[in-house]
């Protein structure tokens, strides 16, 4: 997609109840009215090679939507089996090593998670579950609410796992979020702010290097914690 611009407009009606009516009335909001979100992102120029894409906006800002009418409705794929333990639903062509890195590099380091049915698995775990499966995909893949239900720490880890991924094994992923702390550990080729309503092709060393040396302390400790598998991660 060369020169765009993506707009999205969401509204929806508002209650007239009275409860609504009051909260309507301290923020001098029309009931009558509809409530309107404008996202209008210019100049989107996504590169003619990229790994990982990243979109970035609060609740309620418009990523998916976004994601939607700039990658079509059908990119939004969930494939995760409830029924089943999660190292089972991996290709066969997959040995057992190579499950156990997947699982291991996105922070599911629980062997006895990888052999439950997921439906007994918690928010988080699931979430870890769901995103090692989408990383066997060959098509385009996008990941939705990425590391909203998982702690910081462990956000970074998925967030250096996947990107290595991707680029390793030439994937093109796509991550929507509402985190800014995993931008440096997601090293995006191309990122859309909905906050600031912004496309940006962040240059890596302008980008990142301010914030480099920290970024690989906290990365040697990530590495005490988990093991070499952050650095040395073979999928």
């Amino acid at each position: 997609m060369i020169n765009s611009t993506v707009e999205v407009i969401l509204q929806s009606k508002v209650s007239d109840s009275f409860r609504c009516k009051r909260a309507a009335d301290s923020l001098d909001i029309d009931v009558k009215k509809k409530s309107i979100h404008h996202l209008k992102i210019e100049n989107i120029k996504l590169p003619s090679v990229w790994n990982v894409g990243l979109i970035l906006g609060a609740s309620g800002s418009g990523k998916t939507t976004l994601a939607k009418k700039i990658f079509g409705e059908t990119i939004f794929k969930n494939t995760l089996r409830e029924d089943l333990p999660i190292i089972e639903q991996f290709p066969e062509n997959y040995d057992y090593e190579k499950c156990a890195s997947i699982l291991n590099g996105i922070g599911l380091t629980s062997v006895v998670c990888w052999i439950r049915p997921v439906s007994t698995l918690s928010n988080g775990q699931k979430a870890r579950a769901e995103a090692a499966l989408l990383l066997t995909r060959n098509d385009l893949t996008l990941i939705d609410e990425w590391t909203s239900v998982v702690d910081r720490t462990v956000a970074k880890a998925m967030s250096h796992c996947v990107q290595k991924h991707s680029r390793k094994e030439n994937k093109q992923i796509i991550l929507l979020s509402c985190h800014y702390d995993i931008l440096e550990w997601i090293k995006p080729d191309w990122i859309i702010d909905c906050n600031k309503q912004k496309f940006q092709l962040p240059k890596s060393d302008a980008f990142f290097l301010p914030r480099k040396k920290k970024l690989n302390l906290q990365l040697e400790k990530l590495e005490e914690k988990h093991g070499n598998i952050l650095a040395n991660i073979t999928i």
